[in-house]
């Protein structure tokens, strides 16, 4: 029951802090991109959709997660402005919880969006994490996990760049 209502505490805050609610933007039913200039024009939709998606736990709204998550997916692979590298071998949870993949991939390109150059691969890689670290709390079967407990307790602490030096050093 405490840890219900601590992960929906959580749920609030960080929706509190990132001040967005928990409603996924009107995505397109069909979109196309092939010009730099069509990247561009839905850049802050996919934004805003990555908001949500980061804001959002795994396990809610699952249909619309999809959906958004296939938008912004096809929007990342394709786009002449962002590059997001992802080693998944530098990921501890890939293995076992392969679907954290997404939001890492998420976090990553939310920062490269909003920060633009302000956003320098550390900074995308954390906050890469920041959005596993949120959906692994926001579950109550993840955050259960050996295999996720440093990076819960990273999470909780704002400690991620140290965790991610620890892994590299590993």
């Amino acid at each position: 029951m405490f840890r219900t209502i601590l992960t929906t505490l959580l749920s609030l805050l960080h929706l509190a802090v990132t001040g967005q609610a928990a409603i996924c933007p009107k995505l397109p039913d069909k979109y196309e991109w092939k010009t730099v200039r069509d990247y561009k024009r839905d850049e802050e939709l996919v934004l805003k959709t990555l908001n949500w998606l980061n804001s959002t736990p795994m396990n809610e709204q699952i249909i619309q997660r999809s959906k958004a998550n296939l938008f912004v997916m096809e929007w990342i692979c394709g786009s002449p402005t962002i590059n997001i590298r992802v080693e998944t071998s530098e990921l501890p949870f890939y293995e076992e919880f392969p679907d954290l993949l997404f939001p890492y991939i998420h976090g990553m390109a939310q920062c490269k969006l909003k920060k633009k150059s302000a956003c320098d691969e550390q900074k995308a890689v954390i906050s890469g994490f920041k959005s596993v670290g949120f959906m692994v709390l926001a579950d109550e079967s993840l955050n259960k996990s050996p295999t996720l407990k440093q990076l819960i307790k990273a999470y909780k602490k704002d400690k991620l760049a140290n965790y991610i030096e620890s892994l590299k050093k590993n």
